[in-house]
């Protein structure tokens, strides 16, 4: 099939403060891409940052065209049938075929760094990001390397969505929380990264102790509803009482997270930095870290092996994720989508937008 037989691709494109829905016409795939038909693109903070307006990487600018949690159908393959990263030389067959259900990987490594060159893809400094540095899924249609797809036969596209971020990313964060058998983990922020780091660790390991901490009521009794223990933020004499924890993971949002995490850790304990915020990173008295040799670690998306896992977890049925998506637009209402992602009505856990609807 050639570019030219594919509908017009309409997509979303921001500037700060300002969102407009564009159509285009499709463009040619490289080789070792593929051409995905876009059936659920997530929202999430990182989306509000580039539609407040946010430091772009390095030879980014504004206007960008967002979407980094992608599931839709592999429509049409590149050229050569051969997997090409980043410009890189062609290096074995294509790991999907048309027709198959995937979810996207939102980070492109160059493939052509020291670090991609010894296989070490998560640590290479140049990926460029999905629905960032290149055109994202808030589309009908999106163009990205087949080799970072991950298949999700038979799952619902609304929940495969965010498995790219939500789900993956909160996987990332446990594994650097490096908590020991039947250990004890707090998340400051238990929406809808943080809930799903909650639901990781019961089910990786059911004789961990966990605990929510969030800013409503309501949030709090979700949790609950949900066999976790939770914490108002602003209880600050019940989480004292809570702790010490083994390991805290931080996606509150909140300036002040980072040095109430670090006040609940044990001695030795590990603060994972999830968050995304543009101010500097308080950690309160750094004698707190040094006399106690404490952790800290950040975090920042997934890699392929995480995302594979928790595709895999949710298509078995391991993992439900049937109450993770609470707000659904279409793409046509993206600018609404954007304002509920601000606004955050209660209850609202993650947002998908629907381009086919």
């Amino acid at each position: 099939m050639t570019a030219g037989s594919h509908p017009p691709v309409r997509f979303v494109e921001i500037e700060p403060g300002t969102l407009r829905l564009r159509t285009e016409e499709p463009g040619a795939i490289p080789p070792g891409w593929a051409r995905v038909t876009v059936r659920a693109c997530g929202l999430c903070g990182t989306d509000l940052h580039l539609w407040h307006g946010m430091d772009l990487p390095a030879g980014t600018q504004y206007p960008v065209r967002p979407g980094h949690e992608v599931a839709g159908i592999v429509s049409e393959l590149g050229p050569g049938g051969q997997l090409s990263i980043g410009g890189g030389p062609p290096s074995g067959p294509l790991p999907v075929a048309v027709g198959d259900e995937v979810v996207l990987h939102p980070l492109m490594p160059c493939g052509q760094c020291e670090a991609c060159s010894s296989g070490r893809t998560d640590d290479c400094a140049g990926q460029r990001i999905l629905g960032i540095q290149v055109p994202g899924g808030l589309a009908t249609s999106v163009l990205w390397p087949a080799s970072r797809m991950v298949s999700v036969p038979g799952l619902n596209p609304r929940q495969a969505a965010i498995l790219a971020d939500a789900v993956a990313t909160a996987r990332r964060a446990l594994r650097s929380a490096e908590l020991s058998a039947g250990g004890t983990l707090c998340v400051l922020g238990a929406g809808g990264v943080g809930t799903h780091v909650l639901q990781l660790a019961r089910l990786l390991d059911p004789s961990v102790r966990t605990a929510g901490v969030v800013r409503s009521p309501a949030s709090a009794g979700r949790l609950r509803d949900g066999g976790f223990d939770a914490f108002l933020s602003d209880d600050f004499a019940a989480l004292r009482k809570a702790g010490p924890f083994d390991a805290v993971i931080d996606f509150s949002g909140d300036e002040a997270g980072p040095a109430l995490g670090v006040r609940m850790l044990r001695r030795g304990g590990t603060y994972v930095f999830g968050s995304l915020l543009d101010g500097p990173l308080n950690v309160g008295a750094a004698v707190r870290i040094q006399t106690r040799e404490l952790t800290v670690r950040g975090v920042f998306a997934s890699s392929m092996t995480d995302l594979a896992e928790v595709a895999a977890l949710a298509c078995g049925g391991a993992l439900d994720l049937a109450r993770s998506v609470t707000h659904e637009y279409p793409l046509s209402d993206a600018e609404a989508a954007f304002a509920a992602l601000r606004d955050h009505p209660p209850g609202m856990l993650r947002l998908v937008v629907l381009p086919a609807s």
